[in-house]
């Protein structure tokens, strides 16, 4: 099929990621970045050219950008995404791939991730963010929930650490269907997969939740995750900007957790909130 392709220009070193994120939001579902500029693609059909334009006038009021669209003939999209993506090398601890590329066992953790159009690849800060806390904190026998799943990168990452048990979720069904492929190709299928949000799911009492997600969705489930976690329980917490962090300390503390660490990349900003044991 026919595609809809938007290169944008920017010197402002996070926007990419900023518009990577939103564009993704509103249809967009496979981008290249060469650092230069920022190349976004999306079906013909779902291409809506007024909601591009409010989309680009909104973040244009927060940093500069230019931006053009035209109409690209169907290509071999796959090898085209393929060029583009880079295995990722987190700490020399851990090694995110793509199937096309050649292991490396000087590493001693890799994950094998297929994206297609979910979130969670190791590329954007706030999943990059979460997996350093990750991969500094103990998953040996412990209950863990993976709150907006995605490509499922971080419940495969709970799932080699250690974690006894690993429960999922997403509300995107292609996430789901994604998810479940890389669990397959990691050899990770033990992990329970559901469609829904925390809000549907019975099991409680989790030693960890991940929640990769919004501001919004964190601020507006953080009753129902103070609910599911043990006592002493940890939430980490990303996507969100370092600015919101304060309107996020303000709503962990009125549902009992605390604080123990943060930390930035290019504004994003993620999180480790632990909840008060006596709850």
């Amino acid at each position: 099929m026919d595609y809809y392709e938007v290169t944008i220009s920017s010197e402002t070193p996070y926007a990419y990621d900023i518009l990577t994120a939103y564009l993704a939001e509103i249809g967009f579902e496979s981008f290249e970045n060469d650092e230069i500029s920022l190349k976004a693609y999306i079906q013909e059909d779902l291409f809506d050219a007024e909601l591009l334009r409010q989309t680009c006038h909104h973040y244009q009021s927060l940093f500069p950008f230019q931006y053009s669209t035209q109409k690209v003939q169907n290509q071999n999209w796959n090898a085209i995404w393929e060029s583009g993506f880079q295995a990722i090398e987190i700490d020399n601890r851990l090694r995110i791939r793509a199937v096309f590329h050649e292991p490396d066992p000087s590493f001693p953790l890799e994950i094998v991730i297929q994206p297609k159009m979910s979130f969670g690849t190791g590329h954007h800060a706030t999943t990059k963010l979460v997996i350093e806390f990750m991969l500094d904190q103990d998953f040996n026998n412990k209950k863990i929930f993976d709150f907006g799943t995605g490509t499922g990168i971080l419940a495969i990452l709970a799932q080699k650490r250690g974690a006894a048990s690993v429960f999922a979720a997403d509300n995107d069904k292609q996430c789901i269907e994604n998810a479940s492929e890389n669990f397959t190709t990691n050899q990770t299928e033990t992990i329970q997969l559901f469609l829904g949000s925390i809000r549907d799911f019975e099991e409680d009492k989790f030693d960890i939740i991940l929640a990769n997600i919004t501001r919004n969705t964190i601020l507006e489930n953080f009753d129902v995750i103070n609910l599911k976690l043990q006592p002493c329980g940890l939430l980490i917490a990303s996507g969100f900007y370092e600015e919101d962090l304060t309107v996020l300390n303000e709503k962990a503390a009125a549902n009992n957790f605390v604080l123990k660490n943060w930390k930035t990349i290019d504004k994003w900003c993620a999180a480790v909130y632990q909840k008060d044991m006596t709850k």
